[in-house]
């Protein structure tokens, strides 16, 4: 099948800002971060997941702890109480998708993750979906989880896909089922246009390529950045100028 990434795609000309332009008293996922990244003119790569109340917001991690300092799982916090939280004692707060997508307006290109959310996949792709209808930017959709891209590609077809590959152990897996992710045995499902993998375990098996595109995630500096390059066409950048603009 022929790759739906033509030549001169942003994806593969421009290097991607991981959760917006952050650092320097700027936090990940904000408001100053995205607008940071508009202004230098970088794409901006964003996490979306579900709140208990199921309002999609732009925030990585499981677990709030890190970024705001509350001990508890964001899946299980209603909007109303993510409000009154700040981002890294800041005065950012966590924003909504579609507050996202309304700041940003077109201005740069997305790269959106999906974040895996079972029971919920299905209504955060959904909810995802139905906010970027009449979104009128260029914007592409990735996860790790490949069952939320196959509701990806089941509800919206003609958008760009792509594939999350982590080849590190991960604690929060059981061995199988890291072992099947790692190795992309259920791309299957979600028949990405793009693989976007850990730079540290560059190059990308020849098995899983096989005429995708690919990316990798995240490069911090020169030296990533070097050897990164002869093997990726794109990738996800932070703490650096990147060389592709």
């Amino acid at each position: 099948m022929k790759n739906r990434i033509p030549n001169g795609h942003w994806l593969i000309t421009r290097a991607s800002a991981h959760r917006g332009f952050h650092g320097n008293g700027i936090p990940e996922n904000s408001k100053s971060a995205f607008l940071k990244a508009i202004e230098l003119g970088y794409p901006i790569e964003t996490d979306v997941q579900l709140t208990s109340d199921l309002v999609p917001v732009c925030f990585h991690d499981d677990t709030l702890n890190r970024m705001t300092g509350k001990d508890a799982r964001i899946w299980d916090v209603s909007f109303e109480e993510v409000k009154k939280l700040r981002l890294a004692d800041s005065d950012e707060q966590i924003i909504t998708f579609e507050e996202f997508l309304n700041l940003v307006d077109g201005r740069v290109p997305l790269l959106i993750e999906i974040k895996s959310q079972p029971p919920h996949n299905e209504d955060v792709a959904k909810k995802v979906i139905d906010l970027l209808k009449n979104y009128e930017g260029e914007y592409v959709i990735q996860s790790f989880d490949p069952r939320v891209m196959r509701v990806i590609r089941k509800i919206a077809p003609t958008v760009i896909r792509g594939q999350l590959i982590e080849p590190e152990k991960n604690e929060k897996l059981n061995p199988l089922t890291h072992f099947i992710l790692s190795r992309g045995l259920m791309n299957f499902m979600s028949k990405p246009d793009f693989i976007n993998y850990n730079a540290k375990y560059l190059p990308l098996p020849r098995r899983l390529k096989k005429g995708k595109r690919v990316l990798c995630w995240t490069i911090q500096n020169e030296v990533e950045e070097e050897k990164a390059l002869p093997f990726v066409e794109g990738y996800v950048f932070e703490n650096i100028v990147p060389k592709l603009k």
